[in-house]
């Protein structure tokens, strides 16, 4: 899945450093140790990640593989059965092990729940790999597609249980919920583990699973064709003057203008209301502070669709107030009808910063490398986007008639109750900071060249 393309909505997730830990089986007479590859850090891996290094994040002299040991409890001491290599990049998120020493089983890899070739593996009493499964592998295409996401994971599963004999695993599988919250409970899915053969998805809870996620998959369906439509077709002014529509038209237009173009900073694009509008003033002096208070480059998208010879006047003003040079390295995209383009920047040349002007009236074609990736040639811009649209018609409709028949939540106190130690409880707490790092470390080496 292509970051820079992917139109899905996610919530954000985080996560700690991975630890060694140690999983016992239900009788507490076998151990599993998962002894993770060792990182500098959360953040070395995720700016490793970003720049293409491999090893991501590896600490020198640390372990440079994931090893996973299995013991056995005899005569009072625990004795090795088999210490071996896992397959993980990192390390598994947890783990279960037979009573019997016979099998050891892995869930997820560490940041990347759900994705991946390894979101549950399972081994022999050898360390040998009897299967390693990807999601697709063991659910439906489309049962994954409606499942709850962030945005480095699927949060497909519950508590996994083994069976009492030790020779089946028991995956508690979430069924996705339309009404918003994360899952309406769980279904089992059944896997063999001395063949890894997976059990038939069938029998009534399993209808009403698949019955619930159908219309969930047509509208992801529907909005991907939808984000593709819109990708492909050349970008268009909002119509009113809603200010969180007109900051996505200036997030998308800074895309288009300048080839891969990221963040000096986080400033968020900045729409100036109408001047009778509460927040008039407030929106005002932040444009004026970020213009002529700058202490780093900046990359500031603004516009003022219900007033733009106001945005026009508060450019002047704040040129004259900036230092010469000031703003040396950042760059201004500026929304303004091409009558004020010249006023505008001539007003701003002063502060030294690139300038970029652009006329909500006229369509911003989107880049030729984006198009190509989606691929779409020059000329079938407007047919490829034309059927995209004709798509995301068809499965909203879909969704619409496979709504009608889904079977409706139950009500939250009759859902199971939230499992202890969630991986979603796991991701909460640093992604701020990688988002933060992530941006950082795909800052370009050199400021672009020339302006609008």
């Amino acid at each position: 899945m292509a970051v820079l393309l992917s139109p899905l909505p996610a919530r954000a997730d985080s996560w700690a450093p991975a630890t060694r830990q140690t999983y016992e089986s239900a009788g507490k007479k076998v151990r599993f140790t998962v002894i993770p590859r060792d990182l500098e850090s959360s953040l070395s891996y995720f700016e490793d990640k970003v720049a293409h290094r491999d090893p991501a994040g590896q600490r020198a002299g640390g372990e440079p593989r994931a090893r996973g040991v299995l013991e056995r409890l005899v005569a009072g001491r625990w004795t090795t059965v088999w210490e071996a290599p896992l397959v993980n990049e990192v390390a598994p998120v947890s783990a279960l092990v037979t009573e019997d020493a016979a099998y050891v089983v892995t869930f997820d890899d560490w940041h990347s729940v759900g994705f991946g070739e390894h979101v549950v593996v399972i081994y022999r009493d050898d360390g040998s790999v009897v299967r390693s499964y990807k999601l697709t592998d063991i659910l439906p295409p489309d049962y994954v597609r409606a499942l709850p996401r962030s945005v480095s994971s699927l949060w497909w599963s519950g508590k996994h249980v083994l069976s009492q004999d030790g020779k089946r695993l028991v995956l508690k599988v979430v069924v996705p919920s339309a009404s918003g919250s994360d899952s309406r409970g769980y279904v089992d899915v059944t896997i063999n583990l001395a063949t890894g053969a997976v059990a038939p998805l069938t029998g009534p809870d399993w209808e009403v699973a698949q019955a619930a996620a159908a219309p969930i998959a047509a509208r992801d369906k529907a909005e991907e064709a939808q984000w593709r439509a819109s990708t492909i077709a050349p970008l268009t002014a909002p119509a009113g003057t809603e200010q969180d529509a007109w900051s996505r038209y200036l997030a998308q237009a800074r895309r288009r203008l300048v080839p891969e173009a990221k963040p000096f900073s986080f400033d968020l694009p900045l729409v100036l209301p109408a001047l009778s509008a509460a927040d008039h003033a407030r929106t005002a002096r932040s444009i004026r502070e970020r213009l002529t208070k700058a202490d780093a480059k900046l990359d500031l998208a603004v516009a003022a669709p219900a007033d733009p010879g106001a945005l026009l006047r508060l450019l002047v003003e704040a040129g004259r107030a900036s230092r010469p040079g000031s703003l040396a390295g950042s760059r201004l995209f500026v929304a303004l009808p091409a009558k004020m383009a010249e006023p505008a920047r001539a007003a701003l040349a002063p502060t030294g910063a690139t300038v970029l002007l652009f006329d909500p009236a006229v369509a911003i074609p989107q880049r030729p490398e984006v198009l190509s990736q989606l691929g779409v040639s020059p000329d079938r811009v407007e047919i490829e986007a034309l059927s995209a649209q004709a798509d995301a018609l068809h499965h909203e409709a879909n969704a619409v008639a496979l709504a009608a028949q889904a079977p409706a939540d139950p009500p939250a106190e009759e859902r199971p109750p939230a499992e202890e130690e969630s991986l979603e409880e796991m991701a909460e707490n640093l992604e701020m900071t990688a988002d933060m790092l992530e941006q950082e470390a795909e800052k370009p080496t050199a400021d672009p060249a020339g302006s609008n």
